[in-house]
């Protein structure tokens, strides 16, 4: 056979192969893109975030934190924050277009890691039957299932770009693939943070496959192109998130050991789906057990074995999972101790020291039937574990079944149902969680706004002063306890409550915003406008006292000030439809109809019922 032709076969099976390594994971995880939010996060990220996404805001998008807040939290994702505002912009707040983008991607990186593995010596064949079984591992129903999941996704295309190219660069030494490296290692980093520990991944794959010569000054090309991405990103990241205060810390460190065998031992048994999991002995125990085989398996051939494979496995693993054991979260115990989304890419490195010790132990009884039998077994068990993220309610149940001391798990579920006003079984999961987490004053005044919705007020009290006993200048709680002496008309009480969670803490805005709210039930107007001025000087940020505010100044007629604080609540709240919807009442009011007319077809786009009349009657 002649040269031409071989390629030519070499080709045309490789192009099946990459079809087949498409259609497979693309039809086993086509039902997610029918699934709904699970309220954990992505309700917080996507469904809190519309007008950001909607008028592609892009200095929110770049230089907030991953939940697209004000330096709330830790966790930096731009390019995940930016992938969800084109979704935005295609499928709203309906679910099926995140989901597909999730599939897609999944999709697009398994032809990456095909290309990938191709780079590294490996056959055509091995290389393709590696992708097929990574594609339909039960443990990336995780990554591809949950929206929130995406940046892993992302990590991982950007990141086997990044060695692709850098492949490509050393065979070709053209400067175009060394700034390609640069490029998306940068957007890899934007993704996740791990992306970080990149550059001596690339190296050290290069030095064990590709042998470049590291005496010449243009191997390091892509490594000085990447240094001043690296600043940048770092640059970006002070500026949009938190302070980062004792997550790395060595007792965290060693609380998050069993981060590493567990991974292991989900990687190479399957079972122990949970979408919130907490450490287990056997996994732990079970994942050390299989550390310690695999290692004698690697000693006794180690002849034979392929100790490149190993090697690169083992810094594929290690590397990208130790962020995720030295960050320690403050929720961690509360709410689970790791993600199993997050071993998608170091996955790679599992599936490599898995190859190199099969390669030389059981290969030869490993039949092609017995492959294809073994990759139906992990798609039926995929197929099945992936519908617990179909809603809220098979996720949760899932996550309190595989976890029940996640307090959180029954938190977030406790909320998800209590916004449906199922009241009945929000409190079994908000009683739960009190259970777990008695010192919690988030959960207990979850529970104790449930009480209050259901006016059984002594339940209410109870929690509220259970909260009042953990913390007194937690204002909520004095102001719950009020509106139960409001509803009784017993307005001096009610007065007197609210003065006590002041007399706690005079300089707490939330206490004087509470203050107005219960002087506004009163139909103390002026009053109430006093009190919200008191809590804006305290804390300019406080966008419910703007919206009261304009509230009280429209129903006065006094429209130019409404116009001043609904203005200040939409651009705190742009989230809310009915900050449009009053601002453009404002707007029209004090003849300004154009600019009036436009907030009303916002407010009607994002569901305010009651802005298609103000339409019809301001917008002929």
């Amino acid at each position: 056979m002649s040269k031409k032709k071989i390629v030519e076969k070499i080709f045309s099976i490789s192009r099946a192969h990459q079809l087949i390594l498409f259609l497979i994971p693309f039809f086993l995880f086509l039902q997610t893109c029918w699934f709904n939010f699970t309220n954990h996060d992505d309700d917080t990220i996507v469904l809190n975030n519309g007008q950001v996404f909607q008028h592609f805001n892009l200095k929110k998008i770049f230089f907030t934190d991953a939940w697209l807040m004000d330096k709330k939290i830790e966790l930096y994702r731009p390019f995940q924050s930016f992938t969800y505002a084109i979704d935005y912009f295609f499928s709203g707040t309906n679910a099926f277009g995140y989901h597909l983008h999730n599939v897609l991607i999944f999709c697009l990186s398994i032809q990456l890691l095909y290309l990938f593995l191709l780079s590294l010596k490996l056959t055509e064949h091995a290389s393709f039957f590696l992708s097929l079984i990574f594609s339909v591992h039960f443990l990336f129903a995780h990554t591809v299932s949950w929206i929130p999941a995406r940046g892993d996704l992302y990590l991982f295309a950007f990141s086997v770009t990044v060695l692709l190219l850098f492949f490509l660069f050393l065979k070709k030494q053209n400067i175009i693939y060394s700034i390609g490296v640069a490029a998306f290692y940068f957007l890899a980093m934007l993704s996740k943070e791990s992306a970080i520990v990149l550059l001596p991944v690339i190296y050290f794959t290069a030095y064990l496959f590709w042998q470049p010569d590291f005496k010449k000054l243009n191997v390091w090309l892509p490594a000085m192109f990447s240094i001043p991405f690296i600043l940048i990103y770092l640059w970006m990241r002070q500026q949009s998130i938190s302070p980062i205060v004792n997550v790395f810390t060595v007792d965290g460190f060693i609380y998050n050991l069993p981060i590493i065998p567990e991974s292991v031992f989900k990687f190479f048994v399957p079972i122990g789906f949970s979408v919130m999991p907490a450490f287990s002995l056997t996994a732990t125990i079970g994942g050390a057990v299989i550390i310690v085989l695999l290692s004698i398996a690697v000693f006794i051939y180690r002849e034979k074995i392929n100790r490149q494979l190993v090697f690169a496995g083992v810094v594929f693993f290690l590397l990208p999972v130790l962020p995720s054991v030295i960050y320690k979260p403050a929720f961690t115990g509360f709410a689970y101790d790791y993600l199993d989304h997050r071993l998608f890419f170091p996955g790679i490195g599992l599936l490599l020291i898995g190859y190199a010790i099969f390669n030389v132990v059981v290969k030869k009884q490993f039949t092609v039937t017995v492959f294809y039998a073994v990759v139906l077994v992990l798609s039926v068990i995929t197929f099945v574990n992936a519908t617990n993220y179909k809603n809220y309610e098979s996720y949760y149940e899932n996550a309190i079944a595989t976890n029940p001391k996640s307090g959180l798990a029954h938190s977030n579920y406790g909320a998800s149902l209590a916004r449906e006003n199922k009241y009945d079984r929000a409190l079994i999961q908000f009683n739960e969680a009190v259970t777990l987490s008695p010192d919690n004053i988030e959960v207990r005044m979850k529970l104790a706004d449930s009480y209050l919705y259901l006016k059984n007020y002594p339940k209410m009290i109870e929690q509220c002063n259970a909260v009042i006993k953990i913390n007194p200048k937690f204002a909520k709680s004095y102001f719950n306890i009020a509106l139960y002496y409001a509803d009784k008309k017993k307005f001096s009480e009610a007065e007197m409550s609210v003065s006590k969670a002041i007399e706690a803490d005079s300089a707490d805005a939330d206490a004087f915003l509470y203050q107005g709210l219960l002087f506004e039930t009163e139909n103390k107007t002026d009053t109430a406008l006093l009190s919200f001025k008191k809590s804006i000087r305290l804390n300019p940020l406080l966008a419910l006292s703007y919206f009261r505010m304009g509230i009280i100044n429209g129903n006065k007629s006094l429209f130019k000030e409404a116009l001043d604080n609904f203005d200040q609540y939409v651009k705190l709240n742009p989230n809310d439809g009915n900050g449009y919807f009053y601002r453009g009442q404002a707007y029209c009011m004090t003849g300004n109809i154009g600019t009036g007319c436009a907030d009303l077809h916002i407010a009607d786009k994002m569901g305010v019922s009651e802005a298609r009349g103000k339409i019809s009657y301001w917008c002929k």
